[in-house]
């Protein structure tokens, strides 16, 4: 399994070095193909973590010990997938933020760093889940909702074009 998952973030490398170096109308696109290999090993590592914190708390095991590494081949062929996840390179932490909206932010980093030890455990594999998860209800999303989540500035730039 751990063979399986090293060749596919091999080849899902070596896809993206190809593209990188290609000129191609996709230029300005803002999405990876294929599960980046970050938050594909942040999902094996957090669920790794989540399943040590699940022994350590003698909770029933089961079937659960067999989970990793059915992930693990997921996540492996996810990398090499064509299904598009969005890079968040284009991210403006300075603009477009209204207060409330910053307070919020802030409530719920404050929130997670006081709850720490108790957070983390689920925090972690929820937050890569939910990536991983994102880009198959992605295509099903409206461009705006998707503008939103992602805060594109392409979408910005082709506005100001029009004007």
């Amino acid at each position: 399994v751990a063979s399986i998952y090293l060749i596919c973030g091999a080849l899902r490398l070596a896809r993206f070095n190809c593209y990188a170096a290609m000129p191609h109308p996709s230029k300005g696109s803002h999405d990876f193909m294929g599960l980046p290999i970050p938050a594909a090993a942040g999902v094996v590592a957090s669920i790794t973590l989540f399943l040590l914190w699940w022994d350590e708390r003698n909770f029933a095991q089961g079937y659960w010990r067999y989970l990793l590494p059915v992930i693990m081949v997921f996540v492996s062929a996810m990398m090499v997938s064509e299904v598009k996840y969005p890079s968040f390179k284009t991210l403006d932490w300075r603009t477009r933020r209204t207060f409330a909206r910053m307070a919020v932010m802030i409530l719920s980093i404050g929130f997670f760093l006081i709850l720490w030890k108790k957070v983390l455990p689920w925090a972690l594999p929820v937050l890569f889940t939910g990536y991983l998860v994102y880009g198959f209800v992605r295509p099903y999303i409206s461009r705006k909702m998707r503008a939103e989540i992602e805060d594109d500035t392409e979408s910005d730039e082709n506005e100001s074009a029009h004007d």
